[in-house]
């Protein structure tokens, strides 16, 4: 069996996230989200310019008014208010079943494909993402996870309108990501995000100053979660999509839970039980039925 670039892409994505998560855990739940927001986009933005001059050049692509802004709206619903509502959740309702949430991944891109893409998946990749799908709520799922401080309906509402508007995000741009050079994709999301979390900030009257997290203690680890998740992933992943699928590369991207399972072993000494390893089983399985098929 052989992986096809957009297949590996997929999967090194959910990698670099699954590093990323592990540094935002260690670097506590004590920062403000719409701050820690602020810092993740202002980073991604100050990271693209040199990377525009080695790679697209730092002109412009010659856009319509129409890419250009279809472009910032997929920053706006992908970036800022995706990762808004994704971090409260992680404060409500924890990794655990904010994660569990994460297997709504897959269905929202392949429902928002159907309608906006035209993409159809075939019967045995339909069957890798229930495997895929089954295989994370095995790992996620928690007996106690109910009995904590706050209502987990908010959690979970936050967290599952975080996975959809990342959906959405992605998968409005699929057609604009085969016309244009890449890193200005992620720069014209990027401006997109930050501007629209600027205009937030100053409606609610918070900081606008995005080195305001830098009195953490946990600095260091965000600035390393920033830098894998919201800088390396999201390029990796934005390039998933333009050389697979949408509805592959989300089935794909999934397995992030997975690389969590085994990082949260290793690095935060994490219990791994039978359950969870029968849950990567079962996930691993589906991943590797999609990529079969989509050869």
């Amino acid at each position: 069996m052989s992986l096809g670039l957009g297949e590996f892409l997929s999967l090194l994505c959910a990698l670099l996230w699954a590093f990323a998560v592990i540094c935002y855990r260690k670097a506590g739940e004590k920062i403000d989200v719409s701050a820690m927001n602020l810092f993740k986009i202002s980073l991604t933005l100050i990271l693209m310019i040199p990377t525009l001059y080695f790679t697209d050049g730092l002109i412009p692509p010659s856009l319509s008014t129409a890419d250009w802004l279809l472009l910032l709206v997929s920053g706006f619903f992908g970036i800022m208010l995706a990762d808004l509502f994704y971090l409260r959740a992680l404060q409500l309702i924890g990794a655990g079943l904010t994660g569990l949430t994460g297997s709504l991944y897959s269905p929202f891109v392949v429902f928002l494909s159907f309608f906006y893409l035209g993409e159809r998946l075939n019967s045995w990749q339909i069957m890798g993402m229930a495997l895929v799908i089954i295989g994370v709520l095995v790992i996620s799922y928690r007996k106690k996870s109910m009995t904590i401080e706050h209502p987990p309906i908010r959690g979970f509402i936050y967290a599952a309108l975080g996975v959809f508007f990342t959906a959405l995000g992605i998968v409005i741009i699929k057609p604009v990501t085969t016309e244009m050079p890449f890193f200005w994709i992620i720069t014209i999301r990027t401006l997109g995000g930050i501007s629209t979390m600027v205009i937030f900030n100053l409606l609610l009257k918070k900081s606008l100053n995005p080195l305001a997290v830098m009195h953490s203690s946990g600095k260091y680890w965000l600035l390393a979660g920033a830098l894998l998740g919201q800088y390396l992933s999201t390029m990796i992943w934005v390039a998933g999509y333009k050389y697979t699928s949408a509805s592959v590369a989300s089935i794909l991207n999934e397995t992030a839970s997975i690389f969590i399972l085994i990082l949260g072993w290793l690095m935060l000494k994490e219990q791994l039980t039978t359950r969870k390893l029968v849950g990567a089983f079962i996930s691993v399985s589906g991943v590797l039925l999609v990529i079969q098929m989509s050869q």
